[in-house]
């Protein structure tokens, strides 16, 4: 979409020469200079300084056309070497004042020196220029009313020093300032833009995160238990034969969507950040989650002295045991089938630290029985499992074990804080 601009005017166009920050600015700065103190020459506004006037000579407004020039042409330098060009203004002034008593447009090529000495030189440079002016302007209205002896006099010198030294420092000063606070909110803006790009990509990594640990435990769980009961069946039921085909077409069509699903937990996984962030599953469903491990085969033993799975726990810490649970229930049905699982919970024993501890048991596999494979002989796990449950309990803060037992078995152990308040109020 376009919008119809209005054609820039001549005078919008000189504007933006002047106020142009390059080369091209400053050239037409001095000639604008230049014809305007031409003017001012030619008009008669010399002589401003002349106390009497028998003392100097009136020269041929020639010379002090040249010397006009002379000034402009130092103008030229102030941008990359003010307090240079500053140095060479002053003593064409000096000239200007000592032998034609001083004009207007001289002045006005020491303001725009002053001016751009104050806007573009160093600090230091700007310190020494700013003490010397107040000094200069100090003494001349001093000296003024020690010779007049007049307070209007030293007044009137003193507000005219100031208005020729100062006011065009303390112009580029505030222009400067302005510039910088304008730079500094840029660099704001810029860093705002940047963080707020920041936590969109974190959000989106752990919503990732969130969707890869919720495939892997909840869907993927599932898969394995089909894959599992199915290759049982191929196993155990030779006799099937009308069956086999669909038992042999569920097998393989399991494990190839277990396949899919590593592959997109693992796309999802990519540099994904460990937060608690999951979705709704509490330790009160625990009794549901060990019933469909029961009627999958596997033999469940709960043990709950200290009623946890009825206390009302935090959100995140019920969420996190319940899918350790789940997953170490889906680990013994895959690598040690048949295998009684015990699934304990308890309170920690540390008086001033309130925790909750989980181990998830299973015995060793029945003698000739491992882990499950797929038709080609590979693992159906990716181990991806581990690396979850770990995750889960870490970002709250938690411990995580997991490793092979004394009687050949495997034990996962979890142990989540609560918080330091009394047992009997809430988290």
């Amino acid at each position: 979409m376009t919008t119809d601009r209005p054609a820039p005017t001549f005078l919008g166009r000189l504007a933006r020469v002047w106020g142009g920050d390059d080369r091209r600015g400053d050239v037409t700065t001095a000639v604008t200079l230049f014809l305007l103190g031409w003017l001012l020459i030619e008009v008669g506004l010399v002589d401003i300084y002349s106390v009497e006037p028998s003392l100097t000579t009136p020269p041929d407004p020639a010379w002090r056309v040249l010397l006009l020039a002379v000034g402009c042409a130092i103008t030229l330098a102030k941008r990359s070497r003010p307090m240079l060009a500053l140095a060479g203004g002053v003593v064409v002034t000096a000239v200007d004042v000592v032998l034609w008593a001083g004009s207007v447009a001289m002045m006005l090529v020491l303001w725009d020196l002053l001016y751009a000495a104050a806007l573009w030189s160093g600090p230091t440079a700007r310190r020494w220029l700013w003490g010397t002016a107040v000094v200069l302007s100090l003494g001349g209205a001093i000296a003024v009313g020690e010779l007049t002896r007049d307070v209007r006099m030293f007044v009137y010198a003193g507000l005219q020093f100031g208005a020729i030294l100062l006011v065009p420092m303390w112009w580029a000063d505030n222009v400067r300032q302005k510039s910088e606070l304008a730079a500094v909110e840029r660099a704001r803006a810029d860093d705002l833009a940047r963080i707020a790009e920041l936590d969109r990509h974190e959000a989106v990594r752990a919503e990732r995160a969130a969707m890869a640990r919720d495939l892997h435990d909840v869907i993927a769980s599932h898969l394995s238990t089909i894959a599992i009961h199915s290759g049982a069946a191929l196993s155990t039921s030779p006799d099937a034969a009308r069956d086999r085909g669909a038992l042999e077409q569920v097998r393989t069509s399991a494990v190839a969507s277990l396949t899919e699903m590593r592959s997109m937990i693992e796309l999802l996984r990519a540099d994904s950040p460990r937060d608690p962030l999951a979705a709704p599953g509490r330790l009160d469903r625990l009794d549901d989650l060990l019933e469909l491990a029961r009627a999958g085969g596997t033999v469940v033993t709960a043990e709950d002295p200290d009623d946890v799975a009825g206390a009302d726990l935090p959100a995140a810490v019920g969420h996190a045991l319940y899918r350790i649970v789940q997953e170490s229930l889906t680990n013994a049905r895959k690598h040690a089938p048949g295998a009684a699982v015990t699934v304990r919970l308890a309170r920690g024993q540390r008086p001033r630290l309130r925790a909750v501890v989980l181990e998830v048991r299973n015995a060793a596999p029945p003698s000739g029985r491992g882990g499950p494979v797929d038709a080609a002989g590979l693992p159906i796990s990716a181990g991806t499992g581990m690396l979850t449950m770990r995750e889960r309990a870490e970002a709250l803060g938690g411990a995580f074990d997991a490793g092979p037992t004394d009687d050949g078995g495997w034990a996962v152990r979890a142990r989540l804080p609560l918080s330091t308040q009394d047992e009997g109020g809430n988290s």
